[in-house]
């Protein structure tokens, strides 16, 4: 085994003013800052910040097959990460006095069986012995609803937070609970008493350290947009703000209340927010550690603010597998150098022998020999259980399959991934459907060809509880929509629109993807006729074109007939065409497509991966294979029990076994099935590192054909 150097490449530089992204485990060295307000008390010294973040519940090392691998075919595992953070922190001590911050910011409670079924408590376990002082939670950190999140990082009456990360958020409120003593906050009205007043907060906003003579403001900001893949009941209560007022409120105060020498913010605002807040709020941080998009900018982002203050931002990828370190010089109160690097968690760093022991003892539960049948765990009203070891052999793969390539390679995963065509295809074949849709999620595995693919990593593309659901009642203009939203929502021009980060997944629907069409934004086109579910069809575009389903045209024009009667000369009727397809063309009304996703009962009106879809008749599949009606005109008024409902991973598991024979080849489970015509640049102006997503948006003048 290679022996690990912390020290090996560090080359400290001083006087760089355009900070640029080069290369995958490049460093900024030293670079003199501007000048930044100075605190009254102003601290001298050296502050070491050691990042994590977007963990995603990956206790154990998984393989890399992203053109960033560094030859090492597995990444990650904590018993790694904290042997590099320990050899970080013993860097960082001088004189007897640790000049470190372990921060954590986000995105950890999810993302594996063994998560999913303790509700995070594998993960607290383990990085409860690591030593954090600060934690910004996550979107999917929300998983395990309201009460879960608070036993977890705010406590009880009764008992302190499971998890001893110091949970900090300035933008999380309770809907309902109001606080007069809120300070850089929202307000809202008080219906006991009339008046205005400001909401509670659920987290702390904000915590204060102290390293050597340096004072440290280190502020949290969660999530702004919570969870899309699962219904409200999983932060019901909480009201989530985009954080232009609180970020340059909590600066002031941190600065000229608390007098702190640096503010650093945590952040899991997604990273386009950061620079956009960097870039506008009336005061700005001077460091902020991102999480959320998986990106890894392993050059700090330089925004150079029009008060000639400066903001860093960094983001350190994704599940466990890079730890960022932000090496900053104070002086008389104000930063004047920094250092950036970021270290890939190889096969090079030996583990921890306390971690890895604490690793094998939170598993046994869910592997081999020492799997305990039986555990169950309820997400958004759907009951899941975990009805076999995590490890598994559920099938193999002579493909390699991931969700997390960068844009610009063979298999963009922006725009499809290889993971994501499999679970699309479990979807429509087990459900009897002509075409399922996957949510454009950036986690999951990597399995290279020839490996075997276990429930393990069936779990980690779908880590979420939920069950296989399906409408018939999907019309051409409810795929058309669904395409030209899922394209919008990847390559607006203003990533703070972005939705989900990449496009839908899908099966049996084949089109010509031109992101660059109608980028900039177009207006709806009215529809003529009667008002039914879609009063505008909001394409002038054809970001999707050429589109088929199982190699059939779509009639991308036809419309849900949602009027259950007609009035005709003040006589009213049974509308003949209800709940079909009226055509465009003038010919008869036709009996939908059948579209599968994933369903919650907690929001049983609709599938999760085809919104257009809400109020039609939505079915879900039970355990033994047949369909019944939950939602929408003619449903029961009682739902069948949540664990006779088939979930995803069984799903899954059931295609790879049963239709695939065991084994994924390219023959049953083909790549390409988007025709790419135009993407947005890849790379912003100014930035030569191949991002996952552009990170400033997408502009319609950078729209090569490919």
């Amino acid at each position: 085994m290679k022996r690990f150097n912390t020290r090996a490449g560090l080359d400290w530089q001083s006087g760089a003013h355009n900070t640029r992204i080069k290369t995958l485990c490049a460093l900024l060295g030293f670079a003199t800052a501007s000048m930044v307000p100075a605190a009254a008390l102003a601290g001298s010294g050296e502050v070491t910040l050691i990042q994590a973040g977007d963990i995603h519940g990956h206790l154990v090392p998984r393989p890399n097959l992203r053109s960033d691998a560094v030859g090492h075919s597995m990444e990650g595992g904590v018993a790694r990460m904290y042997t590099l953070i320990k050899t970080l922190r013993k860097e960082a001590t001088k004189d007897g006095v640790n000049r470190s911050l372990l921060v954590n910011t986000g995105d950890t409670l999810q993302g594996s069986g063994e998560a999913l079924f303790s509700r995070g408590k594998v993960m607290i376990d383990v990085l409860n012995l690591f030593g954090f002082v600060a934690h910004a939670p996550g979107n999917w950190d929300y998983l395990y609803g309201p009460a879960r999140f608070e036993e977890t990082f705010k406590g009880t009456a009764t008992a302190a937070p499971l998890a001893n990360w110091n949970a900090l958020s300035a933008n999380l409120y309770y809907t309902n609970q109001f606080d007069d003593a809120t300070v850089c906050g929202r307000t809202a009205t008080d219906p006991s008493t009339g008046t205005v007043r400001p909401l509670r907060r659920v987290l702390p906003p904000y915590t204060i350290r102290q390293v050597g003579d340096v004072k440290v403001g280190i502020l949290g900001m969660t999530t702004a947009r919570a969870i899309a893949a699962v219904g409200t009941s999983v932060t019901q209560n909480y009201q989530f703000n985009d954080a232009k007022v609180e970020v340059p409120c909590f600066v002031d105060k941190l600065r000229n209340d608390e007098k702190v020498d640096v503010v650093v913010m945590i952040s899991e605002l997604e990273m386009a927010r950061d620079i956009q807040i960097a870039e506008t709020a009336t005061a700005s941080p001077d460091v902020i550690l991102n999480s959320d998009m998986h990106e890894r900018t392993t050059e700090p982002i330089v925004v150079n603010r029009a008060d000639g203050t400066r903001t860093l931002i960094v983001e350190q990828g994704q599940d466990g597998t890079v730890i960022g370190r932000f090496k900053l010089k104070i002086r008389n109160g104000k930063m004047t150098e920094w250092a950036y690097k970021q270290y890939v968690v190889t096969d090079d760093i030996r583990e921890d022998r306390t971690i890895a022991a604490k690793v094998a003892a939170v598993r046994a539960p869910y592997v081999g020999k020492t799997f305990v049948p039986g555990q169950k765990v309820t997400i958004g009203g759907n009951t899941t259980e975990l009805l076999r070891p995590v490890d598994e052999v559920i099938a193999h793969t002579q493909v390699g399959l991931h969700r997390s390539n960068f844009v610009d390679e063979d298999m963009p995963a922006v725009v499809e991934g290889t993971s994501h065509n499999l679970i699309a295809d479990a979807m429509a074949r087990v459900s009897g459907a002509e075409s399922a849709s996957i949510r454009g999620f950036r986690y999951g595995t990597h399995i290279p060809a020839g490996w075997p693919i276990t429930m393990e990593d069936i779990y980690h593309y779908v880590p979420i509880a939920a069950k296989l659901g399906r409408t018939t009642k999907a019309c051409g203009a409810d795929l058309k929509f669904a395409i030209e939203q899922s394209t919008q929502g990847t390559f607006a021009s203003d990533p703070t629109l972005w939705a989900g980060g990449w496009m839908f997944g899908y099966n049996g629907v084949s089109f010509d993807l031109d992101a660059c069409d109608g980028l900039l934004g177009v207006t709806p086109t009215p529809v003529n006729g009667p008002t039914l579910a879609l009063p505008t069809r909001p394409w002038g575009t054809h970001r999707g074109s050429n589109i088929k389903v199982n190699g059939v045209p779509l009639k991308e024009m036809d419309i849900y007939d949602s009027r259950a009667t007609l009035t005709v000369g003040g006589i009213t009727s049974p509308n003949p065409t209800y709940q079909q397809c009226l055509s465009a063309d003038g010919g008869p009304a036709y009996e939908g497509y059948a579209v599968a996703g994933y369903w919650y009962a907690d929001d049983k009106t609709t599938i999760n991966n085809c919104n257009p879809c809400r109020g039609r008749q939505i079915q879900v599949v039970k355990t033994d294979g047949s369909v019944v009606q939950v939602a929408g005109p003619g449903a029961p008024a009682t739902l069948p029990p949540s664990e006779a409902l088939m979930d995803i991973t069984e799903a899954v598991v059931k295609h790879l076994r049963e239709n695939l024979g065991g084994v994924v080849t390219d023959a049953n489970t083909p790549s390409h099935r988007l025709t790419v015509k135009r993407l947005p640049t890849i790379n912003p102006p100014g930035y030569d590192f191949r991002m996952i997503q552009p990170l400033k948006g997408a502009s319609a003048a950078t729209c090569p054909t490919l």
